[in-house]
């Protein structure tokens, strides 16, 4: 029957049947280059462990925070930002951000342990505070060499909350994003400036 079909007007049906199965053959390989491309962004994609060491009593405000690498892979470190509330008469904020180790790449089962001082802050301010009025949270943007798999690990150990999303925040995005042409332009200024200097 099908044969019949195809001889009556076989130019026309067989292109028919021709677009048909390559339709199908462009879906398959689609779907099978998708699960290839999350396959490698899994291998890729860095795996941290974000963990507060206090000094003395727990929440202490002068400790430091470890950045594990338990990944097989190198991690660029994009971005570190500690916040430290001091919750009193009134709620005040207090922000770390530790630009020092931007683009720092931590190998696989090494750690970074950036120490933290809040106590300064208090006592410059004339601030009273003990450990129990004080709540932390820590952001750490990660990624691959490549920057392709890059992830946002956060930490806040007072509610006991850790976890990881997809992706940059978007301040850190605009960030590198304005970065980038701080850099060009800063390039530009020393290629002009340089042939000046020499006269």
């Amino acid at each position: 029957m099908l044969w019949g079909w195809l001889e009556a007007n076989s130019a026309s049906r067989a292109t028919v049947i021709l677009v048909f199965i390559t339709a199908v053959y462009v879906f398959l390989t689609w779907r099978m280059t998708r699960a290839v491309a999350r396959q490698t962004w899994a291998m890729n994609q860095p795996v941290a462990l974000l963990e507060f060491h206090w000094q003395g009593e727990k929440y202490y405000p002068a400790s430091h925070f470890e950045i594990k690498n338990l990944g097989t892979h190198p991690m660029l470190l994009l971005d570190v930002k500690l916040w430290c509330v001091l919750h009193m008469h009134e709620r005040r904020e207090f922000i770390e951000h530790y630009i020092l180790w931007d683009e720092h790449i931590i190998p696989p089962g090494e750690s970074l342990c950036p120490q933290f001082d809040f106590k300064s802050r208090f006592e410059r301010d004339k601030l009273s505070w003990s450990s129990g009025w004080l709540g932390y949270a820590l952001e750490v943007v990660a990624a691959d060499l490549s920057k392709q798999a890059v992830l946002t690990y956060r930490n806040i150990p007072v509610l006991g909350i850790v976890n990881v999303s997809r992706g940059m925040p978007l301040p850190v995005r605009c960030r590198y994003f304005l970065g980038s042409f701080k850099r060009r332009y800063y390039g530009l200024l020393y290629r002009f400036k340089r042939p000046n200097s020499g006269e």
